[in-house]
Protein backbone atom coordinates (compact mmCIF):
# COMPACT_ATOMS: atom_id res chain seq x y z
CA UNK A 1 0.00 0.00 0.00
CA UNK A 2 3.04 2.29 -0.13
CA UNK A 3 2.07 3.32 -3.64
CA UNK A 4 -1.17 4.76 -2.25
CA UNK A 5 0.73 7.04 0.16
CA UNK A 6 2.95 8.26 -2.65
CA UNK A 7 -0.09 9.16 -4.72
CA UNK A 8 -1.65 11.07 -1.81
CA UNK A 9 1.58 13.01 -1.17
CA UNK A 10 1.98 13.88 -4.84
CA UNK A 11 -1.63 15.02 -5.07
CA UNK A 12 -1.32 17.19 -1.95
CA UNK A 13 1.82 18.88 -3.25
CA UNK A 14 0.25 19.37 -6.65
CA UNK A 15 -2.71 21.08 -5.03
CA UNK A 16 -0.41 23.88 -3.81
CA UNK A 17 2.17 24.07 -6.63
CA UNK A 18 1.66 27.13 -8.83
CA UNK A 19 1.64 27.01 -12.61
CA UNK A 20 0.92 29.68 -15.23
CA UNK A 21 -2.35 27.93 -16.03
CA UNK A 22 -3.59 28.64 -12.48
CA UNK A 23 -3.93 32.33 -13.38
CA UNK A 24 -6.63 33.80 -15.57
CA UNK A 25 -4.46 36.33 -17.44
CA UNK A 26 -0.86 36.57 -18.54
CA UNK A 27 1.46 38.60 -20.75
CA UNK A 28 4.96 38.04 -22.16
CA UNK A 29 7.82 39.96 -20.53
CA UNK A 30 10.83 40.71 -22.73
CA UNK A 31 13.99 41.67 -20.79
CA UNK A 32 15.79 44.81 -21.97
CA UNK A 33 19.22 43.11 -21.79
CA UNK A 34 21.02 40.21 -20.15
CA UNK A 35 21.10 41.79 -16.67
CA UNK A 36 19.93 39.60 -13.81
CA UNK A 37 17.65 42.31 -12.38
CA UNK A 38 14.97 43.92 -14.51
CA UNK A 39 11.84 45.96 -13.89
CA UNK A 40 8.58 46.56 -15.73
CA UNK A 41 5.40 48.61 -15.32
CA UNK A 42 2.18 46.83 -14.39
CA UNK A 43 -0.27 47.04 -17.31
CA UNK A 44 -3.76 48.48 -17.02
CA UNK A 45 -5.34 45.01 -17.18
CA UNK A 46 -3.50 43.99 -14.02
CA UNK A 47 -5.40 46.62 -12.02
CA UNK A 48 -8.62 45.36 -13.56
CA UNK A 49 -8.18 41.65 -12.85
CA UNK A 50 -5.89 41.30 -9.82
CA UNK A 51 -6.86 41.26 -6.20
CA UNK A 52 -6.84 44.54 -4.33
CA UNK A 53 -3.62 43.66 -2.48
CA UNK A 54 -1.86 42.58 -5.72
CA UNK A 55 -1.09 39.24 -4.02
CA UNK A 56 -1.85 37.21 -7.15
CA UNK A 57 0.95 38.61 -9.33
CA UNK A 58 3.68 36.21 -10.45
CA UNK A 59 6.50 36.07 -13.00
CA UNK A 60 7.30 32.64 -14.52
CA UNK A 61 10.27 31.55 -16.61
CA UNK A 62 10.11 29.14 -19.56
CA UNK A 63 10.31 26.15 -17.20
CA UNK A 64 7.11 27.26 -15.44
CA UNK A 65 9.07 28.27 -12.31
CA UNK A 66 8.24 31.41 -10.37
CA UNK A 67 11.07 33.94 -10.02
CA UNK A 68 11.54 36.43 -7.13
CA UNK A 69 9.59 39.67 -7.50
CA UNK A 70 9.45 42.93 -5.53
CA UNK A 71 7.49 46.16 -5.72
CA UNK A 72 9.67 49.19 -6.45
CA UNK A 73 9.39 52.31 -4.33
CA UNK A 74 7.80 55.56 -5.48
CA UNK A 75 9.95 57.89 -7.60
CA UNK A 76 11.00 61.17 -6.02
CA UNK A 77 9.33 64.44 -6.93
CA UNK A 78 10.94 66.46 -9.70
CA UNK A 79 11.99 70.04 -9.01
CA UNK A 80 11.79 72.21 -12.09
CA UNK A 81 14.70 74.63 -12.62
CA UNK A 82 14.01 78.22 -11.64
CA UNK A 83 12.97 80.49 -14.52
CA UNK A 84 14.51 83.92 -14.95
CA UNK A 85 13.34 87.09 -16.69
CA UNK A 86 15.10 90.40 -17.36
CA UNK A 87 13.71 93.41 -15.49
CA UNK A 88 13.59 96.93 -16.98
CA UNK A 89 15.96 99.07 -14.91
CA UNK A 90 15.95 102.83 -14.27
CA UNK A 91 18.72 104.63 -12.35
CA UNK A 92 17.66 107.22 -9.81
CA UNK A 93 20.26 110.00 -9.75
CA UNK A 94 21.32 112.56 -7.19
CA UNK A 95 21.35 115.79 -9.24
CA UNK A 96 23.58 118.58 -7.89
CA UNK A 97 21.95 121.78 -9.18
CA UNK A 98 21.32 125.33 -8.12
CA UNK A 99 18.66 126.00 -5.49
CA UNK A 100 15.09 125.80 -6.75
CA UNK A 101 15.69 123.04 -9.28
CA UNK A 102 13.17 120.19 -9.47
CA UNK A 103 14.06 116.72 -8.20
CA UNK A 104 13.80 113.33 -9.93
CA UNK A 105 10.55 112.68 -11.83
CA UNK A 106 8.99 109.28 -12.52
CA UNK A 107 6.72 108.63 -15.52
CA UNK A 108 4.23 105.73 -15.32
CA UNK A 109 1.83 104.40 -17.94
CA UNK A 110 -1.41 104.49 -15.97
CA UNK A 111 -3.23 101.68 -17.86
CA UNK A 112 -1.00 98.89 -16.58
CA UNK A 113 1.43 100.59 -14.22
CA UNK A 114 4.44 100.13 -16.49
CA UNK A 115 7.36 102.33 -15.55
CA UNK A 116 8.17 104.46 -18.59
CA UNK A 117 11.03 106.62 -17.40
CA UNK A 118 12.92 108.21 -14.54
CA UNK A 119 14.52 111.55 -15.26
CA UNK A 120 15.74 114.74 -13.59
CA UNK A 121 13.77 117.97 -13.44
CA UNK A 122 14.54 121.28 -15.07
CA UNK A 123 16.62 124.03 -13.58
CA UNK A 124 20.21 125.09 -13.69
CA UNK A 125 22.78 123.09 -15.62
CA UNK A 126 23.83 119.83 -13.97
CA UNK A 127 27.20 119.74 -12.28
CA UNK A 128 27.32 115.97 -11.58
CA UNK A 129 25.16 112.84 -12.04
CA UNK A 130 25.57 110.10 -9.43
CA UNK A 131 23.21 107.03 -9.32
CA UNK A 132 22.08 106.44 -5.74
CA UNK A 133 19.38 103.81 -6.46
CA UNK A 134 17.79 101.76 -9.20
CA UNK A 135 14.07 101.21 -9.81
CA UNK A 136 13.16 97.81 -11.27
CA UNK A 137 9.86 97.45 -13.15
CA UNK A 138 8.08 94.15 -12.39
CA UNK A 139 4.54 95.37 -13.16
CA UNK A 140 4.16 92.96 -16.10
CA UNK A 141 4.90 89.82 -14.04
CA UNK A 142 2.05 87.61 -12.84
CA UNK A 143 4.12 85.44 -10.48
CA UNK A 144 6.09 86.44 -7.38
CA UNK A 145 9.85 86.73 -7.63
CA UNK A 146 12.03 84.62 -5.36
CA UNK A 147 15.38 86.28 -6.04
CA UNK A 148 17.26 88.91 -8.04
CA UNK A 149 20.49 88.35 -9.96
CA UNK A 150 22.77 91.36 -10.54
CA UNK A 151 25.41 92.13 -13.15
CA UNK A 152 27.41 95.27 -12.49
CA UNK A 153 30.59 97.07 -13.51
CA UNK A 154 32.88 95.40 -11.02
CA UNK A 155 36.15 97.14 -10.21
CA UNK A 156 39.41 95.19 -10.69
CA UNK A 157 40.56 93.15 -7.71
CA UNK A 158 38.07 92.69 -4.88
CA UNK A 159 34.78 94.56 -4.43
CA UNK A 160 32.11 94.14 -1.75
CA UNK A 161 28.74 95.91 -2.06
CA UNK A 162 26.04 95.63 0.66
CA UNK A 163 22.62 96.19 -0.95
CA UNK A 164 19.05 96.64 0.22
CA UNK A 165 16.01 95.65 -1.84
CA UNK A 166 12.58 97.15 -1.17
CA UNK A 167 9.22 96.51 -2.86
CA UNK A 168 6.30 98.79 -3.61
CA UNK A 169 3.10 98.92 -5.62
CA UNK A 170 2.73 102.72 -5.72
CA UNK A 171 6.30 104.08 -5.48
CA UNK A 172 5.28 105.73 -2.21
CA UNK A 173 5.18 102.99 0.43
CA UNK A 174 8.17 100.66 0.50
CA UNK A 175 8.73 97.40 2.38
CA UNK A 176 12.01 95.60 2.95
CA UNK A 177 12.29 92.26 1.14
CA UNK A 178 16.04 91.55 1.14
CA UNK A 179 19.44 92.51 2.49
CA UNK A 180 22.40 90.93 0.71
CA UNK A 181 26.06 91.43 0.02
CA UNK A 182 27.30 91.33 -3.54
CA UNK A 183 30.99 90.65 -3.99
CA UNK A 184 33.40 90.08 -6.81
CA UNK A 185 36.98 88.83 -6.77
CA UNK A 186 39.43 88.63 -9.66
CA UNK A 187 41.97 85.86 -9.15
CA UNK A 188 44.36 85.53 -12.04
CA UNK A 189 42.37 84.85 -15.17
CA UNK A 190 39.23 83.75 -13.30
CA UNK A 191 36.43 85.69 -11.61
CA UNK A 192 34.40 84.49 -8.63
CA UNK A 193 31.70 86.21 -6.68
CA UNK A 194 28.17 86.42 -5.30
CA UNK A 195 25.54 88.32 -7.32
CA UNK A 196 22.34 86.83 -5.87
CA UNK A 197 19.80 88.40 -3.50
CA UNK A 198 17.10 86.14 -2.08
CA UNK A 199 13.70 87.81 -1.54
CA UNK A 200 12.08 86.73 1.74
CA UNK A 201 9.29 86.06 1.34
CA UNK A 202 8.89 85.64 -2.42
CA UNK A 203 7.38 88.95 -3.47
CA UNK A 204 4.72 89.94 -5.97
CA UNK A 205 5.19 93.69 -6.40
CA UNK A 206 5.06 96.18 -9.25
CA UNK A 207 8.35 97.83 -8.43
CA UNK A 208 11.59 97.09 -6.60
CA UNK A 209 14.13 99.63 -5.38
CA UNK A 210 17.80 98.72 -4.99
CA UNK A 211 20.07 100.87 -2.84
CA UNK A 212 23.61 100.25 -1.62
CA UNK A 213 26.31 101.57 0.66
CA UNK A 214 30.11 101.80 0.76
CA UNK A 215 30.42 101.68 -3.05
CA UNK A 216 30.12 105.16 -4.57
CA UNK A 217 31.04 103.95 -8.06
CA UNK A 218 28.52 101.07 -8.13
CA UNK A 219 26.65 100.91 -11.44
CA UNK A 220 24.34 98.10 -12.52
CA UNK A 221 24.36 96.74 -16.04
CA UNK A 222 21.43 94.29 -15.89
CA UNK A 223 19.12 92.74 -13.29
CA UNK A 224 17.21 89.47 -13.74
CA UNK A 225 14.28 88.28 -11.68
CA UNK A 226 14.16 84.63 -10.66
CA UNK A 227 10.86 82.83 -10.14
CA UNK A 228 10.41 80.15 -7.50
CA UNK A 229 11.31 76.69 -8.83
CA UNK A 230 8.23 74.48 -8.80
CA UNK A 231 8.15 70.97 -7.36
CA UNK A 232 6.00 68.55 -9.32
CA UNK A 233 5.22 64.91 -8.81
CA UNK A 234 6.88 62.26 -10.92
CA UNK A 235 5.21 61.72 -14.33
CA UNK A 236 1.77 60.15 -14.13
CA UNK A 237 -0.60 58.37 -16.43
CA UNK A 238 -3.97 59.95 -17.12
CA UNK A 239 -7.43 58.67 -17.99
CA UNK A 240 -10.59 60.72 -18.66
CA UNK A 241 -14.00 59.03 -18.43
CA UNK A 242 -17.52 60.30 -18.99
CA UNK A 243 -19.91 60.47 -16.06
CA UNK A 244 -23.51 59.50 -15.56
CA UNK A 245 -26.17 60.84 -13.23
CA UNK A 246 -26.34 59.26 -9.78
CA UNK A 247 -29.35 58.37 -7.67
CA UNK A 248 -29.59 61.86 -6.14
CA UNK A 249 -29.51 65.29 -7.83
CA UNK A 250 -26.00 66.70 -7.98
CA UNK A 251 -24.32 63.26 -7.86
CA UNK A 252 -22.33 61.97 -10.81
CA UNK A 253 -20.79 58.49 -11.09
CA UNK A 254 -17.63 57.44 -12.94
CA UNK A 255 -16.19 54.00 -13.73
CA UNK A 256 -12.46 53.89 -14.48
CA UNK A 257 -12.66 50.30 -15.69
CA UNK A 258 -9.95 49.17 -13.25
CA UNK A 259 -8.93 49.59 -9.62
CA UNK A 260 -6.29 52.25 -10.32
CA UNK A 261 -4.05 53.77 -7.61
CA UNK A 262 -5.34 57.31 -8.22
CA UNK A 263 -3.32 60.23 -6.80
CA UNK A 264 -5.05 63.27 -8.35
CA UNK A 265 -8.46 63.96 -9.88
CA UNK A 266 -10.04 66.74 -11.89
CA UNK A 267 -13.69 67.36 -12.74
CA UNK A 268 -14.17 68.73 -16.26
CA UNK A 269 -17.56 70.52 -16.58
CA UNK A 270 -19.60 69.70 -19.67
CA UNK A 271 -20.38 73.36 -20.41
CA UNK A 272 -18.09 76.36 -20.68
CA UNK A 273 -18.24 79.11 -18.03
CA UNK A 274 -19.06 76.58 -15.31
CA UNK A 275 -17.67 76.54 -11.78
CA UNK A 276 -18.62 74.44 -8.76
CA UNK A 277 -17.21 72.78 -5.65
CA UNK A 278 -17.36 68.97 -5.52
CA UNK A 279 -16.77 66.33 -2.88
CA UNK A 280 -14.86 63.40 -4.38
CA UNK A 281 -15.76 59.89 -3.15
CA UNK A 282 -14.57 56.40 -4.09
CA UNK A 283 -15.53 52.77 -3.55
CA UNK A 284 -14.71 49.29 -4.80
CA UNK A 285 -17.58 47.09 -5.92
CA UNK A 286 -19.32 45.08 -4.66
CA UNK A 287 -18.90 47.26 -1.54
CA UNK A 288 -21.78 49.70 -1.16
CA UNK A 289 -20.20 52.32 1.10
CA UNK A 290 -18.62 55.42 -0.36
CA UNK A 291 -15.46 56.87 1.17
CA UNK A 292 -14.48 60.52 0.87
CA UNK A 293 -11.19 61.03 -0.96
CA UNK A 294 -11.05 64.82 -1.19
CA UNK A 295 -12.76 67.98 -2.40
CA UNK A 296 -12.04 70.96 -4.61
CA UNK A 297 -13.35 73.72 -6.80
CA UNK A 298 -13.40 72.92 -10.50
CA UNK A 299 -14.09 75.29 -13.37
CA UNK A 300 -14.07 75.77 -17.13
CA UNK A 301 -14.06 79.44 -18.11
CA UNK A 302 -13.47 81.61 -21.17
CA UNK A 303 -11.15 84.59 -20.75
CA UNK A 304 -9.78 86.86 -23.46
CA UNK A 305 -10.79 84.42 -26.15
CA UNK A 306 -9.11 81.46 -24.45
CA UNK A 307 -10.51 78.64 -22.35
CA UNK A 308 -8.95 77.95 -18.95
CA UNK A 309 -9.61 74.91 -16.78
CA UNK A 310 -8.92 74.07 -13.16
CA UNK A 311 -5.91 72.00 -12.16
CA UNK A 312 -6.14 68.45 -10.70
CA UNK A 313 -6.58 68.13 -6.95
CA UNK A 314 -4.09 65.97 -5.04
CA UNK A 315 -5.84 63.28 -2.95
CA UNK A 316 -2.98 61.07 -1.75
CA UNK A 317 -3.40 57.56 -3.14
CA UNK A 318 -6.73 55.75 -3.37
CA UNK A 319 -7.03 52.43 -5.20
CA UNK A 320 -10.60 52.37 -6.47
CA UNK A 321 -12.57 51.71 -9.63
CA UNK A 322 -15.82 53.60 -9.00
CA UNK A 323 -15.85 57.31 -8.19
CA UNK A 324 -18.49 59.90 -7.36
CA UNK A 325 -18.52 63.69 -7.62
CA UNK A 326 -21.11 65.27 -5.31
CA UNK A 327 -21.76 68.97 -5.89
CA UNK A 328 -21.82 71.47 -3.04
CA UNK A 329 -25.15 73.25 -3.46
CA UNK A 330 -23.78 76.37 -1.77
CA UNK A 331 -21.95 77.08 -5.04
CA UNK A 332 -23.53 78.27 -8.28
CA UNK A 333 -25.90 76.09 -10.26
CA UNK A 334 -24.50 73.39 -12.49
CA UNK A 335 -25.43 71.91 -15.84
CA UNK A 336 -27.64 68.84 -16.01
CA UNK A 337 -25.14 67.27 -18.41
CA UNK A 338 -22.76 65.02 -16.44
CA UNK A 339 -19.16 66.22 -16.31
CA UNK A 340 -16.06 64.14 -17.03
CA UNK A 341 -13.53 62.84 -14.53
CA UNK A 342 -9.79 62.93 -15.18
CA UNK A 343 -7.83 60.52 -12.98
CA UNK A 344 -4.05 60.58 -12.66
CA UNK A 345 -2.00 57.71 -11.25
CA UNK A 346 1.43 56.09 -11.29
CA UNK A 347 1.47 52.39 -12.10
CA UNK A 348 3.52 50.13 -9.84
CA UNK A 349 6.99 49.11 -10.96
CA UNK A 350 7.77 45.39 -10.52
CA UNK A 351 11.37 44.23 -10.05
CA UNK A 352 12.10 40.60 -10.98
CA UNK A 353 15.10 38.29 -11.16
CA UNK A 354 15.64 36.94 -14.67
CA UNK A 355 16.44 33.46 -13.35
CA UNK A 356 16.24 30.49 -15.68
CA UNK A 357 15.52 30.44 -19.39
CA UNK A 358 13.20 32.84 -21.15
CA UNK A 359 10.74 33.80 -22.33
CA UNK A 360 9.34 35.17 -19.08
CA UNK A 361 5.66 35.65 -18.41
CA UNK A 362 3.67 37.91 -16.12
CA UNK A 363 0.63 36.14 -14.67
CA UNK A 364 -2.22 37.41 -12.49
CA UNK A 365 -5.84 36.68 -11.63
CA UNK A 366 -6.00 33.98 -8.93
CA UNK A 367 -8.20 34.64 -5.92
CA UNK A 368 -6.52 31.84 -3.93
CA UNK A 369 -2.91 33.01 -4.37
CA UNK A 370 -0.72 34.04 -1.45
CA UNK A 371 1.55 37.12 -1.56
CA UNK A 372 4.92 36.38 -3.12
CA UNK A 373 6.56 39.80 -2.82
CA UNK A 374 10.02 40.16 -1.31
CA UNK A 375 11.73 43.32 -0.10
CA UNK A 376 13.69 45.22 -2.76
CA UNK A 377 16.88 45.46 -0.62
CA UNK A 378 17.10 41.66 -0.56
CA UNK A 379 17.47 41.60 -4.36
CA UNK A 380 19.95 44.47 -4.90
CA UNK A 381 23.39 44.20 -3.24
CA UNK A 382 24.39 47.40 -1.43
CA UNK A 383 20.92 48.80 -1.96
CA UNK A 384 20.35 52.56 -1.79
CA UNK A 385 16.97 54.23 -1.99
CA UNK A 386 15.81 54.49 -5.60
CA UNK A 387 18.32 51.98 -7.03
CA UNK A 388 15.49 49.81 -8.33
CA UNK A 389 14.23 52.65 -10.52
CA UNK A 390 17.58 52.72 -12.34
CA UNK A 391 17.30 49.10 -13.51
CA UNK A 392 16.78 48.27 -17.17
CA UNK A 393 13.09 48.33 -18.08
CA UNK A 394 11.64 45.18 -19.61
CA UNK A 395 8.73 45.29 -22.03
CA UNK A 396 5.33 43.81 -21.24
CA UNK A 397 3.45 42.48 -24.26
CA UNK A 398 -0.25 42.09 -24.94
CA UNK A 399 -2.28 40.67 -22.06
CA UNK A 400 -4.07 37.43 -22.83
CA UNK A 401 -7.05 36.23 -20.84
CA UNK A 402 -9.20 38.32 -18.59
CA UNK A 403 -11.01 38.41 -15.29
CA UNK A 404 -10.67 35.46 -12.88
CA UNK A 405 -12.55 32.44 -14.17
CA UNK A 406 -16.09 31.87 -13.05
CA UNK A 407 -16.95 28.53 -11.54
CA UNK A 408 -19.94 26.25 -12.14
CA UNK A 409 -19.78 25.12 -8.53
CA UNK A 410 -22.06 26.49 -5.80
CA UNK A 411 -20.89 29.81 -4.36
CA UNK A 412 -19.60 28.37 -1.01
CA UNK A 413 -17.42 25.85 -2.86
CA UNK A 414 -16.27 28.31 -5.52
CA UNK A 415 -15.15 30.71 -2.79
CA UNK A 416 -12.62 28.13 -1.56
CA UNK A 417 -10.63 28.26 -4.79
CA UNK A 418 -9.22 25.39 -6.86
CA UNK A 419 -6.26 24.59 -4.62
CA UNK A 420 -8.29 24.30 -1.42
CA UNK A 421 -10.88 22.23 -3.24
CA UNK A 422 -8.15 19.90 -4.50
CA UNK A 423 -6.68 19.56 -1.03
CA UNK A 424 -10.06 18.83 0.50
CA UNK A 425 -10.70 16.25 -2.20
CA UNK A 426 -7.37 14.55 -1.40
CA UNK A 427 -8.15 14.55 2.33
CA UNK A 428 -11.64 13.15 1.82
CA UNK A 429 -10.29 10.46 -0.50
CA UNK A 430 -7.60 9.56 2.04
CA UNK A 431 -10.22 9.26 4.80
CA UNK A 432 -12.37 7.07 2.55
CA UNK A 433 -9.43 4.77 1.73
CA UNK A 434 -8.45 4.50 5.39
CA UNK A 435 -12.05 3.72 6.29
CA UNK A 436 -12.17 1.01 3.63
CA UNK A 437 -8.91 -0.48 4.90
CA UNK A 438 -10.22 -0.46 8.48
CA UNK A 439 -13.45 -2.15 7.38
CA UNK A 440 -11.51 -4.93 5.56
CA UNK A 441 -9.24 -5.41 8.57
CA UNK A 442 -12.27 -5.64 10.86
CA UNK A 443 -13.87 -8.35 8.65
CA UNK A 444 -10.62 -10.30 8.56
CA UNK A 445 -10.34 -10.25 12.37
CA UNK A 446 -13.92 -11.42 12.78
CA UNK A 447 -13.49 -14.29 10.33
CA UNK A 448 -10.39 -15.51 12.16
Amino acid sequence: MKWLGVIFAWAALGAWAEEPSDFSASAPVTPANADALQRFTLPFAAYRDTRRDLADIRVFNANGETVPIALAGDPDSVREPARITPLPMFPVSSLVTTPGAKGTEVTIRMQDGTLVGVHGGGGAPKKAVVPVAYLLDASALAEPLAALDFHWDAAPGAEVVPITVEASDDLQSWRLVSRATLWHLTRGASDVGQAHARLVPASRAKYFRVTWSAAPGFRLQTVQGEFEGKVRSAPRESLTVAGRAGEKPGEFLFDLGARLPVEAVRIVPADANSIAIYDILERNPPASDWHRAGAGGFYRLRHNGQEIESQPVEIGRHSAREWMARVDWNTAGISKTPPKLEAQWRSHQVVFVARGPGPFRLAFGDRDAKPAWVAVPTLIPGYKRGDELKLAEATVGEVQGGAPRTSMLPAPLAALGPRKLALWAVLILAVAVLGFMAWRLHRQVRSE
